[in-house]
């Protein structure tokens, strides 16, 4: 069952323009792209946050293993200027160990003619 004629009696006519309508078209059109742009610039700004909590993250495990080694090398650094390291190493050269005649020997005769005037005069202020 048709409603409608198969044949027009009004085919000479044409359909008016609502520019009401394009205006409305324009808009909603307008508003989409800035929404889409909107949603654009957010993914962005979320990639690069995610970008530089890796870029942190990298850095603070970078500071971490710097720290650990600093650590390490100061360890290494006391170990090896301690005493007893210090004793075996001057053993290992040749080196003996000085006597206390020696120390006492080499504190009352300076050596230099620039120690001599500093020694008469820390004599004299001592006095």
């Amino acid at each position: 069952m048709r409603r409608m004629p198969q044949q027009y009696a009004n085919p000479h006519l044409r359909r008016e323009r609502d520019p009401r309508a394009f205006r409305r078209q324009v808009c909603l059109l307008v508003s989409c792209l800035v929404l889409a742009v909107g949603f654009v610039m957010a993914v962005r700004q979320q990639i690069v946050a995610v970008e530089y909590g890796y870029k942190t993250e990298a850095l603070r495990r970078e500071r971490e293993n710097l720290l650990d080694e600093q650590r390490r090398l100061m360890l290494a650094l006391e170990e090896r200027s301690s005493p007893a390291q210090l004793e075996a190493a001057a053993r290992g050269m040749g080196l003996q160990a000085a006597r206390a005649m020696q120390i006492e020997a080499g504190v009352s005769r300076p050596r230099s003619p620039a120690l001599i005037g500093a020694a008469t005069t820390g004599s004299v202020l001592r006095r």
